[in-house]
């Protein structure tokens, strides 16, 4: 430093702009002054110590630290750095910095790394007191580290984890969710908790409580616009803590993670914690911004990855004293990282191993983006690279097969194909093992169906970007290669309607993009399909596939029996990592020279490679599985199978192993499979009919049972009715006695009134009585009526002389009816005459009726004439006399000339009103006398019976 001092400013040296981090994970950036471009970097967890000249001194304006590099810690190499400030107050800020950025260290652990340099007093002397003397307030650095899983409701009812990945979760719209923050303090400061919580927590942030999770869509949103969930559970006190809460997606302010992504939907996620700490007056919130993808509702996923996002908060605080002496802190900063994949740093979870030794000489971490990385994260598709070497004789051999090639297949193109085709020749040899014509007609027809619209359009696009990510052709959105690959898979689903598009198809077209122009790409699609019977892996529901599945079953349980005997245990299926294998002929997961080299020998021998290789994966793979649990087990085929097979010696060593393997009986297990499906078929038809039988009888059962209910009441309405019907026929029976004996009783009084004289003389009396009472009563009604229609009555005789003709026929009617009543009364008085026991009231009753015909009144025959005097008419009780005899022929004359006047028939329609009134009157009086005196007879003969 001296040295540097001692330069003059005018000597020439490299002028540089310095970027220093606050991080120990971060880089010090060196740029050229003039044009700001990097020079180069230095990891600060390779940066031994950090020193600066003495204020005052004459190397005040320098500062310099120390970086090592080296692969061992005997190879080692340190190399210090010396800068010079021109303006001295930059030094303070630019210690500031580097004391910030080892403040991330423990102080135990920078207290022995002092220890350590203790050979140059001054350099480590120099640490301290760029910093300044420790009065308050002083800086205090905390980190927190956030864990956030979140799970989704499946069709158990039951909460299962979100697929999460390099570019965040991928959720599934309209779907609840749980969300769960675990908040854990990695700073090695923290004393152990005490029993008593009022016991002073030293060293560390003493969390209190949490408020509850709060979301909402996009990044950087206001604290207001989030969202609080519903807090199922939490726990808190100490150095960390846990909430868990519910996410409803049928609230309002969280509708926009029910649109799929590409329609407005959001493409980052905001959640938030309240942390209340003590010591702090204010809640200390950690913010936490990732992405997402939104999927519909019904999106399945074959494989994905659960490990939860973990991202960490740096907490500066500022300690202070009250005026009471208390210490308290104020929150300087919040400064948080990217989120940390701790399965690819395989790091512990202590801030001690982010900053390695100064002589450590472990290489520093894989990147994500390393393909041989071996941490959890599955090998992304379309990994690998395969070399276009070959060597000369290969190249010689081929070119004899090819030039022989004209017709069948030449017998060394079996052994060249299972060793492997080369890299420049496998588009040609692809296309004349499938029989591809370089005219074939499907290539035109190619042209014509990529015109047309495709019914799978959204789903074929989000496939699209997720397949092949790893390789750098269909890397780029919208580039050449996604937009082939588009291209091939609408003109596929519109060219095979049965099928349509599957999710899968589009890593084998991808595939064979990879060799070939999309036309003969497409054609050989085609025949991979139909010729090669992979289209019926995809048809009925996959019950080809599930037919395969069970052949790969039957082979391991001929082949590796143990195997299958320790998945069996497990509960481990074959559909559970064969599957995709099936579906996608190895290309969604497994490097691509091992795809390559499937392919062919998949192109020469036809489906039974899907099994050979399926069969040397397992074998290979034996004694790892063995040693695995259920877990374990997917794991392995997910993410530990597929890397080991990366290099191309290990693919050629599968395939040797799969075409030395034997694939016998598979027509035999096909039969047993499908006789399985048919007994399973017939079983289920027999428990549908057994079903639909059981709801029958429970149906009957239940009107048996209402039947019997409406039994039992019949039954009980019936000995009730019995019992009813028992007591009304004594009660009949005891009725009939008294009829009878009253009856008895009667005739002996008739006999008794009969013989004795006085008792006849008083009833003959009282019936002349009755008799008299009854005419008088008659009379005076009818004495009212005669003075009132006296007038009218002889214009109602005048005027029945011009309708008498057409009573004519009427009264003959009439006579002949009294006739027959007269003659019907002497046969009822004759046999009255014969049986006395008849009783009084129906002889007096037949009675009335034979006088009540002999008063009813009859049309008198008027016929006038000009000479004669008019025959007077035979007049009924109250009838007019003679006297009136010239006033009457006045009238005749003068109603005779005008019968049909207004007056007349006026004057008919009243006196026809009154008639009838009169007449109902007369009978009303009769029947109430009739029985009033029967009654008087009944009440003579009770009190006679009673006597």
């Amino acid at each position: 430093m001296k040295e540097l001092s001692s330069m003059p400013e005018s000597r020439d040296g490299i002028a540089v702009s310095i970027s220093i981090p606050v991080c120990s994970q971060g880089l010090v950036v060196l740029y050229q002054a003039d044009s700001n471009s990097v020079m180069t970097r230095y990891a600060v967890n390779r940066i031994s110590f950090y020193a600066r000249g003495a204020a005052g001194s004459p190397v005040a304006s320098c500062f310099a630290f120390t970086w090592s590099h080296g692969e061992t810690k005997e190879s080692a190499v340190y190399r210090c750095h010396v800068f010079r400030c021109h303006i001295a107050e930059a030094v303070n800020q630019v210690s500031s910095c580097f004391a910030k950025a080892f403040e991330r260290i423990p102080r135990s652990m920078a207290s022995s790394l002092v220890g350590d340099l203790s050979a140059a007093p001054s350099m480590t002397g120099s640490l301290t007191e760029a910093v300044g003397p420790a009065v308050p307030p002083m800086q205090l650095m905390h980190v927190l580290e956030c864990t956030v899983d979140i799970k989704e409701t499946d069709a158990k009812g039951t909460f299962s984890h979100v697929p999460k990945e390099r570019l965040g979760f991928k959720l599934r719209g309209g779907i609840d969710k749980q969300v769960t923050i675990n908040v854990k303090q990695v700073t090695n400061n923290i004393q152990p908790e005490s029993d008593d919580p009022q016991t002073t927590y030293t060293g560390g942030l003493y969390i209190e409580r949490c408020f509850g999770i709060l979301l909402a869509p996009g990044r950087s949103v206001k604290h207001s616009d989030m969202r609080l969930l519903e807090m199922v559970s939490g726990s808190s006190g100490g150095s960390g803590c846990s909430v868990c809460a519910l996410w409803n997606a049928g609230e309002s302010a969280l509708a926009a993670f029910n649109v799929a992504s590409g329609d407005g939907a959001p493409a980052y996620m905001s959640l938030a914690l309240d942390l209340v700490i003590r010591g702090i007056p204010d809640p200390l919130r950690l913010v936490i911004e990732t992405p997402v993808k939104i999927f519909p509702p019904t999106e399945r996923f074959w494989y994905y990855s659960k490990r939860p996002l973990v991202q960490q908060f740096y907490i500066n605080l500022k300690e202070s004293v009250d005026t009471l002496g208390q210490l308290q802190y104020e929150v300087a900063s919040i400064e948080t990282s990217d989120e940390l994949d701790r399965s690819r740093l395989n790091l512990p979870l202590s801030l001690s191993s982010l900053l390695p030794s100064p002589l450590s000489s472990a290489p520093a971490p894989p990147s994500p983006s390393e393909p041989d990385s071996d941490g959890d994260e599955p090998l992304l598709s379309g990994t690998g690279e395969v070399s276009k070497d070959c060597g000369e004789d290969v190249l010689v051999n081929w070119a004899q097969v090819l030039r022989s090639w004209t017709g069948p297949r030449p017998r060394a193109l079996n052994h060249l194909v299972r060793v492997g085709v080369p890299e420049a020749l496998r588009g040609e040899v692809w296309l004349r093992l499938a029989g591809v014509d370089q005219n074939d007609k499907l290539m035109e027809t190619y042209r014509t169906l990529i015109s047309k619209e495709c019914p799978f359009e959204q789903v074929i696009q989000r496939d699209i970007a997720r397949t092949f990510p790893a390789h750098d052709f269909f890397r780029e959105a919208g580039g050449l290669g996604q937009d082939s690959l588009l291209r091939m898979a609408r003109a596929y689903a519109v060219y095979d309607h049965e099928v349509g598009y599957c999710q899968g198809l589009s890593f084998l077209a991808a595939t064979l993009l990879l060799h070939m122009p999309e036309e003969q790409a497409f054609c050989l699609l085609v025949k991979l399909m139909y010729e090669y019977g992979l289209r019926e892996l995809y048809k009925d529901g996959f019950e080809a596939l599930y037919m395969r599945l069970h052949q790969l079953d039957r082979l391991m349980d001929e082949q590796l029996n143990d195997l299958r005997a320790h998945f069996q245990e497990l509960g481990v299926e074959p559909h559970m990592f064969a599957s995709q294998w099936f579906l996608t002929v190895f290309t969604a997961r497994f490097p691509l020279p091992l795809v390559y080299h499937i392919l062919d020998v998949f192109l020469l021998q036809g489906i039974d490679t899907l099994f050979q290789v399926a069969l040397a994966l397992l074998s290979r793979s034996r004694k790892d599985l063995l040693q695995h649990d259920f877990e374990g087990v997917l794991k392995y085929f997910r993410v530990t199978l597929p890397k080991k097979c990366r290099a191309e010696e290990s693919s050629r060593q599968i395939v040797k192993l799969a075409c030395s393997i034997k694939v016998k009986r598979l027509q035999k297990h096909q039969q047993e499979y499908e006789k399985f499906i048919k007994e399973s078929a017939e079983k289920e038809k027999i428990n549908v009919e057994l079903e639909r039988l059981k709801v029958i009888n429970t149906q009957l059962q239940q009107e048996k049972e209402v039947l019997e209910s409406q039994l039992t009441e019949a039954r009980s309405s019936s000995e009730e009715s019995q019992k009813e019907a028992v007591h009304y026929a004594a009660v009949a029976r005891d009725y009939r006695e008294i009829c009878a004996r009253l009856d008895k009783q009667l005739h002996h009084m008739q006999d008794s009134v009969k013989d004795c004289v006085n008792c006849s003389l008083k009833l003959a009396q009282k019936d002349n009585k009755e008799e008299t009472e009854q005419k008088g009563d008659e009379k005076e009604g009818s004495s009212e009526t005669e003075a009132r229609l006296r007038q009218r009555v002889r214009d109602l005789e005048l005027e029945l002389a011009q309708v008498k003709l057409a009573h004519v026929q009427a009264q003959c009617s009439n006579q002949e009816l009294s006739h027959q009543l007269t003659v019907a009364l002497n046969e009822v008085q004759a046999a009255v005459n014969q049986k006395q026991s008849v009783a009084p009231w129906l002889v007096r009753t037949l009675g009335s009726i034979m006088e009540a015909a002999q008063n009813r009144p009859s049309f008198q025959t008027y016929l006038p004439n000009a000479t004669d005097q008019p025959a007077m008419p035979l007049h009924r009780q109250g009838s007019f006399s003679n006297s009136q005899g010239s006033h009457s022929q006045v009238n005749l004359d003068r109603r005779v000339s005008d019968p049909y006047s207004p007056d007349v028939v006026r004057r008919k329609k009243d006196i026809n009103a009154k008639r009838h009134s009169m007449l109902v009157e007369s009978n009303l009086s009769k029947e109430a006398k009739e029985i009033n005196r029967r009654s008087h007879d009944v009440t003579i003969v009770k009190n006679l019976s009673m006597g």
